[in-house]
């Protein structure tokens, strides 16, 4: 919205890139309860590390591991939108 204010960008662009964020956010937090992961007290980052952590550590089924695969995608896509577009840093 800091763009918005400064005419950087329309308030349509901006709610459409918030959208599109929030169904990120979302696929991840889905992907973790696929994994058994519930907990939404906790930091999308931090539950991430701790389901890497615990399948580091059990015996690895097919299943888990293709939606581990699926979560680190999210993950990523997730994080490349916040870097680029909400934290991008100095210009």
């Amino acid at each position: 919205m800091k763009r918005v204010q400064a005419e950087q960008m329309d308030a349509a662009a901006a709610l459409s890139l918030i959208r599109t964020a929030r169904a990120r956010a979302e696929k991840v937090r889905c992907l973790l309860a696929a994994l058994g992961d519930n907990d939404q007290k906790i930091a999308l980052s931090l539950r991430f590390q701790r389901m890497s952590r615990q399948l580091e550590r059990i015996t690895k089924d097919d299943a888990a591991t293709d939606l581990f695969s699926q979560l680190t995608l999210a993950v990523h896509d997730l994080n490349l939108l916040i870097g680029q577009e909400f934290y991008p840093g100095p210009s």
